[in-house]
């Protein structure tokens, strides 16, 4: 049974602040919005432990018609998914009334992502040229496992290129990250990336390492460590050969990896994590109205365009 929600809002939001290091603005957004939650289920006479899931969506449904945006919507049920994920895990209940629910229909996208028909095109013509690589170096493949990393994990320039080998758990399927202010995340990285990190390790690493390699993953051709400035100029030249017009940068694999998470039905919070945002305000930049959308609630609701 879910003991008194005040008590465990306290110990919801004392684990979100100590334990993942959320900033004092995050904690009071989730805040706000599990109290908003809590005022619902009080004044509808609902219980938090016997809540269907029909009762939580007539919640979202409430939210929508008192105004709300559809993103901000979709973030209050970021916070109740967390909330019932984290009293599951304390053994407090055995189920998650929100699982299962997606809220609002939200196209996500990023002005500065990339579709992901791009992405593969770019990734592909990597991939076909550490095919077709036979040179000493095999460079090719690196550029390969280069772009695979940024797109498979979300990670920032700077962070691709402090990469040590160190900081793979290969077993596991995790990397190790390390964002500003050298604050340490760890994300997942799926098997097209680890294939392509693999294969250069086992390739091309050793052909170009030396005295000044370290244990840093990524190097540039004399040895050293790959720098931000190389990150750009091989991205650059893969998208000129995929002939992708539009203007890339390494951040933009990083918007696009956050778009396409959320477009597939990612949880906000959890590409909160992915992305190393201190601010889930930071992350919600990434959605927006689905047009679609937008015409249905009006076609049904508007009193004078009833179809």
């Amino acid at each position: 049974m879910i003991v008194a929600m005040t008590e465990s809002l306290e110990r919801y939001l004392d684990h979100l602040g100590l334990e993942r290091g959320l900033s004092s603005h995050s904690l009071d957004s989730y805040r706000n919005d599990i109290e908003k939650f809590r005022r619902y289920l009080d004044k509808s006479g609902l219980d938090a432990e016997t809540l269907k899931q029909a009762e939580l969506t007539s919640f979202l449904d409430h939210l929508r018609k008192s105004g709300m945006a559809p993103s901000s919507i979709a973030r209050n049920l970021s916070s109740i998914k967390g909330y019932y994920r984290f009293l599951k895990r304390n053994g407090e209940t055995d189920r998650n009334p929100a699982e299962s629910i997606s809220g609002p229909r939200i196209l996500r996208t990023h002005p500065g992502a990339m579709s992901v028909e791009e992405v593969f095109l770019l990734l592909d013509t990597a991939k076909s040229a550490h095919k077709k690589d036979n040179g000493k170096k095999r460079l090719a493949t690196r550029d390969w496992a280069l772009l695979e990393f940024m797109y498979g994990t979300g990670a920032r320039v700077s962070e691709a290129a402090d990469t040590r080998r160190d900081d793979l758990y290969r077993e596991m399927g995790l990397v190790r990250l390390f964002g500003k202010g050298k604050k340490e995340r760890v994300v997942p990285m799926g098997r097209t990336a680890w294939d392509a990190v693999k294969e250069y390790l086992e390739i091309c690493r050793p052909s170009i390492s030396g005295s000044k390699s370290g244990d840093f993953l990524f190097l540039n051709n004399r040895g050293g460590k790959l720098s931000r400035m190389g990150i750009w100029k091989i991205l650059n030249k893969y998208v000129k050969v995929s002939g992708i017009t539009r203007k890339v940068s390494p951040h933009t694999l990083r918007h696009s990896f956050a778009t396409h998470l959320l477009a597939g039905g990612a949880d906000l919070i959890a590409v909160q994590e992915l992305l190393g945002h201190a601010d889930i305000t930071t992350t919600e930049i990434y959605t927006h109205l689905d047009k679609d959308f937008l015409i249905t609630e009006h076609r049904e609701f508007h009193p004078r365009e009833k179809w």
